[in-house]
């Protein structure tokens, strides 16, 4: 809704803007611009009463949250080459009734990460001076994740905690506005990525476990929506 409304606010301005295009704003996505900026991503749930088949979800509350910081260069017009770091966070808590027994679980989740993205950023302008832009980032993933869970049932508590490195591909589409002289928002998703991963897993009262993974994401999570805002120099 905040992207449509912005979006239909500067369209009012488009004939303004093309009689005096640097009293608006200043678009500037040729060879040798730099840009930095920010990126946030939010997602917030609560769910209950929710069949999963092997568990009943009684209640459930989610938060989590991305904050990434953007460098780039653009090496031809509307191609940019940069460095992202990204720092991520997610809590979950939780009351699940067992499916074959009907024993009540309380899981608490926690989850921090940390990677390195390098990244290329290609624009499509939509319009004849490059207000309004399609954007698609391809990125390599390096990335670091920590978590612990920990779950009671009949008052008998076992913890997991997980340390795993992952490597991977990720796009990341959306459309970008540029809103004032060099200044632009965008809005994005998480579309796809292929990633490895190794962790180290302990476990109460359980030997340490090893586990080796790669999967291929095609979902899009439209309920995580990332929302940058950018400085083009």
């Amino acid at each position: 809704m905040f992207l449509t409304l912005l979006v239909l606010h500067v369209s009012g301005q488009t004939d303004t803007i093309k009689g005096n295009k640097k009293t608006m704003v200043d678009v500037r996505l040729g060879k040798g611009t730099f840009l930095a900026g920010g990126t946030l991503g939010l997602n917030l749930r609560n769910t209950g009463n929710q069949d999963q088949l092997i568990r009943q979800v009684d209640v459930e509350d989610l938060v989590d949250f991305t904050v990434r910081l953007n460098g780039a260069y653009a090496i031809k017009d509307e191609v940019f080459i940069g460095l992202g770091l990204e720092y991520g966070q997610t809590s979950r808590k939780g009351d699940y009734i067992n499916a074959d027994d009907g024993s009540l679980s309380e899981v608490q989740f926690f989850q921090t990460s940390f990677s390195i993205r390098p990244f290329v950023k290609n624009h499509l302008p939509l319009d004849k001076i490059g207000r309004f832009n399609l954007i698609n980032q391809t990125e390599l993933i390096f990335e670091l994740d920590q978590s612990i869970t920990e779950n009671t049932t009949d008052r008998v508590v076992t913890r997991q905690i997980s340390n795993a490195q992952v490597y991977g591909l990720g796009l990341r589409p959306g459309i970008m506005v540029f809103v004032v002289e060099n200044f632009a928002i965008e809005a994005s998703v998480n579309l796809a990525g292929i990633n490895f991963s190794n962790s180290t897993i302990k476990r109460t009262d359980v030997p340490d476990e090893v586990v080796r993974k790669a999967s291929i994401d095609l979902k899009i999570d439209i309920l995580k929506l990332n929302l940058g805002f950018l400085i083009y120099l």
